[in-house]
């Protein structure tokens, strides 16, 4: 099965700078993309959000997110005016990083915004992230549940699961499956010196984290959705990354597409 492919922002932030973002849109053009996730840290965007309707007539790719980062308590109004406002995208990723109010504030602004989520015609995907009040796909997914919204899903970001030492892939992905809304991953190993002392962020043919047995068990649960790549800690030449990480997801489509069943892996 062939998946669409994108790829997260993070790829241009280096510790040199971050890349411009028409020269961001540019390098995945060029190089085969499908679309980019854009984030706006804490609420405020380093990308200009006014850009985003002429993405896809300018370079030929999707906006695949808006990534957003709920402090909640702090910036609840900053990112329902996001809400509100932006245009050019269709699924905003939603990690809720801290809380002042615990669980009944984090659902209070859930909440919140879904009226507006649906007056916009947008859908609203919960992002487990390490380190975060929501780290595990299991808490996610009781957060769905408890809404039981059709707007409302959730993200699979192997590279959190995987530091989050989740484990149970399968089970893990049939429990998302009724709410999954979009699918990123990157290259893994555990190791204190990976990002937050937990795990290294790779390119996907790179580390521990079986990106083929991810994408054959996503294949399985019938996702057809787009598969994002995950860059952070990559450092040196951008494009050559984006390069080599595309053509690994590809590699691993066209594996897939002539041996179905090897990416079982019946004893985890």
């Amino acid at each position: 099965m062939r998946h669409r492919i994108h790829a997260l922002d993070s790829f241009f932030y280096t510790s040199m700078g971050i890349y411009e973002f028409q020269a961001q849109c540019e390098m995945l053009s060029q190089l085969g993309y499908d679309g980019i996730t854009v984030s706006a840290w804490g609420g405020t965007p380093y990308t200009d959000l006014s850009l985003l309707p002429q993405v896809k007539a300018s370079h030929g790719i999707d906006v695949s997110a808006l990534y957003l980062v709920l402090h909640e308590g702090r910036n609840d109004q900053t990112l329902q005016a996001i809400i509100e406002r932006v245009e050019g995208v269709e699924l905003l990723e939603l990690a809720v990083q801290t809380s002042m109010n615990g669980a009944p504030g984090i659902l209070r602004f859930i909440e919140k915004i879904l009226p507006i989520v649906e007056q916009r015609g947008l859908k609203l995907a919960l992002y487990p992230h390490l380190h975060h009040v929501t780290q595990t796909t299991t808490q996610v997914v009781q957060i769905c549940e408890r809404f039981r919204h059709p707007l409302l899903g959730a993200s699979f970001n192997a590279y959190h699961w995987y530091g989050a030492q989740e484990g149970q892939l399968e089970q893990r992905l049939e429990a998302m499956k009724p709410w999954l809304m979009q699918v990123v991953t990157s290259g893994s190993a555990l190791s204190r010196l990976g990002w937050g002392g937990i795990a290294t962020m790779e390119p996907p043919d790179r580390g521990e984290l079986d990106n083929f047995a991810l994408v054959a068990a996503l294949d399985r649960l019938g996702y057809t959705g787009s598969l994002g790549v995950l860059g952070w800690d990559y450092g040196g030449d951008v494009y050559l990354k984006l390069e080599r990480s595309l053509r690994a997801m590809r590699d691993i489509s066209c594996r897939l597409d002539r041996h179905h069943s090897w990416g079982r892996l019946p004893l985890r």
